[in-house]
């Protein structure tokens, strides 16, 4: 998150990404304003300018690219991305051990995952993270905020490398997942993990079969955001949930770094949501109430990364102390911000609730 890449491979090596005019807003029809243009992929290489744009409603917020990238040309843009590498657990040191020990205690006395630590050192740091809010707001996104639930069948959707798979499957879930790039796929699979190749649609799950779908950072990836999340409520058993994590368009980030914050990431993230448009899109999918806030997880790091590309650092940049310690300062300040204003965090999450 914290790399920007003005060298990637060039735009000249990578097919034109064909487009087509999207001049009014997905969810509710209005006209779109102009919010950045003259924009580029500065992280990957994808070829072409953009243009994002954002509905005139000030009840919606949607922002989406116009023109849009055709869906036939989209597979272009991640010539480039990294979706697939590996990964590994931390190394284990002192401070790890300790920081799993508070997290386990959290996990069992918030969620119900695993039973609680024996011991009242373990209690005490368990209680403790209550405490640390910053950091409390990045374990519940760990879990996607679902209880425990043991045997219960998750599908997570968009799942790559597998790496949020592993964690809800050692947490007691029956975790599957599904991901459209065969590389991706292939490195899940290696884990022991069960995923399958394709879209969502492509997969025919029965109705009604999981205890939870979750995304995390996909439904922005999507040209159909509404199928999407219809054929997620179809395959939710009633008092299933659906959770989904993705940039937030009114963030105190893109307020401040504007054409430079990362959550952009043209032209792979073709609609970019607010919270009223991402609670309006869940409601079209047929589910009739939803909890949809911004969240403060991750925070540092997109901050991070969008002063790095406002530097215009190039290449592979490890960022300066000075750096470092103004983002850092940033996110204190956006965390603390956000119980005022309850559009300040960099990410928004739904859950949804099937009847």
């Amino acid at each position: 998150m914290t790399t920007t890449n003005d060298t990637a491979p060039s735009q000249l090596s990578i097919p034109e990404i064909r487009s087509h005019a999207f001049p009014a807003c997905y969810i509710c029809g209005n006209p779109g304003e102009l919010l950045h243009s003259g924009l580029r992929d500065r992280l990957f290489g994808a070829p072409g300018t953009w243009i994002l744009k954002q509905c005139s409603k000030s009840d919606c917020g949607l922002a989406w690219l116009d023109p849009m990238p055709l869906e036939q040309d989209i597979g272009k843009a991640y010539a480039g991305y990294h979706t697939h590498e590996d990964f590994s657990a931390p190394r284990d040191s002192w401070p790890r051990r300790v920081y799993n020990l508070a997290k386990q205690g959290y996990l069992a006395h918030r969620y119900g995952y695993r039973e609680p630590p024996r011991s009242n050192w373990g209690k005490a740091l368990g209680l403790l993270m209550y405490l640390a809010s910053s950091r409390r707001a990045f374990v519940d996104a760990q879990v996607l905020y679902l209880p425990a639930n043991p045997q219960g069948r998750l599908l997570d959707v968009g799942c790559g490398n597998g790496q949020m798979l592993a964690r809800m499957a050692a947490l007691g879930w029956q975790a599957e997942g599904v991901d459209n790039d065969p590389a991706a796929v292939q490195v899940a699979s290696a884990q022991g993990l069960n995923v399958h190749q394709g879209t969502l649609q492509s997969q025919q799950f029965a109705d009604g079969v999981f205890d939870a779908v979750v995304m995390n950072h996909v439904i922005e990836h999507v040209h159909d955001p509404l199928t999407l999340l219809k054929e997620c409520h179809r395959i939710l058993k009633p008092g299933g949930r659906l959770v989904a994590i993705t940039p937030n368009i009114r963030s105190w980030g893109h307020r401040i770094y504007e054409s430079d914050w990362r959550g952009l990431e043209p032209p792979r993230h073709l609609q970019i949501f607010a919270r009223p448009s991402l609670s309006a899109l869940s409601s079209l999918a047929g589910f009739p109430s939803c909890d949809c806030r911004a969240i403060t997880r991750g925070t540092s790091d997109i901050l991070l990364a969008s002063q790095l590309l406002k530097q215009r650092a190039p290449g592979v940049v490890r960022p300066g102390r000075a750096t470092r310690l103004r983002t850092g300062l940033m996110s204190l300040a956006e965390w603390a911000g956000a119980y005022l204003d309850h559009d300040a965090g960099e990410e928004l999450i739904l859950v949804s609730t099937k009847l």
